[in-house]
């Protein structure tokens, strides 16, 4: 559906804190510039009074300035998750994760031993390029396969993006067990990252001490059906993602595309809807409902302090009066009203395609049930 913990790291930079200008006695004496409120915007304290950097410090678990300032860091990030969450129970956006492909290999074919490849010190492997217009959508690698005729106990994998070819985005060791045959090894490297460009996925030759085998199996291309079931393979993840077996003879040297390799490797993909990139645009929207989040929490931990510091019993008792309602009077407290704005918190889901958006029921349909 969206990736939390990358949303929940964008919202939490939503809210921030203030500190005071005479520098109260308990109140950090300098706060990092990513937990100061932006300029005109509102930050914890103005939510409620009880809420002061003093009585924070005091009724969070005793630790020093700079695990405090981590404290409060977490503590964003925590109530930004609770947010996202609720969201997704309440707008039922679990139908927005559907698959797309479910973890389908690129072919089902494997090498001849007699292909072996020469190796000539290069880095190559297998580049992956998103089809133009398939948004809200991920794509992931679950498993990599391999077909090499050693076992190459020191193999690992090196993932590249076409932003920065000088920079590894991650290196995967990588343990085989098998000789000559295509091998399956769970490896999940998700390519949902960044939107543009392409994804060089592949080896150094000169870390090889035996060769790979090759598969004569043109990736760019869809089979014809003279080729067995290949085409339904390629039907079906094509549409999705592009791949293309690549070498490079040299680091920074051009890279240059193959037809006829896959350079020993083959992977299973899979795809599925995802709103990251669309709800990134609608970060403000939740700000009210993470204001509120981080409020309730913070008070929910100063009702309950078990220090015995600064934080006299009558803060302690208005903090757990204040999530409460007030008896007798209208005035709701603040877990009803944090229930109140995740109830008002809504998203534009306009633009996303029909194909990942939650199945609604339509109007007057019947239901039909067992007697």
């Amino acid at each position: 559906m969206f990736n939390a913990s990358t949303l929940a790291a964008l919202l939490a930079l939503s809210i921030g804190f203030r500190t005071t200008s005479d520098g109260a006695v308990d109140e950090p004496a300098l706060l990092p510039a990513e937990l100061l409120a932006a300029d005109g915007t509102l930050a914890l304290q103005d939510v409620h009074p009880l809420l002061t950097l003093r009585n924070l410090r005091m009724g969070a678990p005793q630790m020093a300035e700079a695990e405090f300032i981590k404290y409060l860091t977490k503590a964003r990030e925590t109530a930004a998750i609770k947010v996202l969450d609720a969201l997704r129970q309440r707008k039922q956006l679990n139908g927005t994760g559907k698959r797309l492909l479910q973890s389908l290999p690129l072919t089902k074919r494997s090498g001849a031993y007699v292909d072996k490849i020469i190796r000539e010190d290069r880095f190559v492997g297998l580049a992956l390029r998103p089809r133009a217009g398939q948004t809200n959508m991920a794509i992931r690698i679950t498993d990599v396969g391999t077909q090499f005729t050693q076992v190459e106990p020191g193999f690992k994998l090196v993932l590249l993006h076409s932003s920065d070819m000088a920079t590894p985005v991650k290196e995967y060791p990588f343990l085989r067990a098998d000789r000559v045959y295509f091998e399956w090894t769970p490896l999940e490297i998700d390519l949902s990252a960044k939107l543009n460009g392409t994804w060089y996925l592949g080896y150094h030759e000169s870390d090889m001490s035996g060769q790979a085998i090759r598969l004569d199996q043109n990736l760019q291309q869809r089979p014809g059906q003279c080729c067995g079931s290949d085409y339904l393979q390629y039907d079906a993840w094509s549409p999705y993602v592009q791949v293309l077996p690549f070498s490079q003879a040299s680091p920074g040297a051009d890279i240059t595309y193959q037809t006829n390799t896959n350079w020993g490797l083959n992977l299973q993909l899979e795809a599925s809807c995802d709103l990251t990139q669309h709800l990134t645009s609608q970060i403000n929207s939740f700000a009210p409902a993470l204001r509120l989040q981080l409020a309730v929490d913070m008070l929910t931990m100063m009702a309950n302090s078990t220090r015995n510091n600064g934080l006299e019993a009558q803060t302690k008792a208005m903090a757990l009066m204040e999530l409460n309602n007030r008896p007798n009077t209208s005035q709701k407290g603040f877990h009803l009203q944090l229930a109140d704005a995740v109830q008002a918190l809504d998203v534009d889901l306009s633009g996303v395609s029909s194909t990942c958006l939650p199945c609604v029921p339509k109007s007057g349909a019947v239901k039909y049930g067992r007697v």
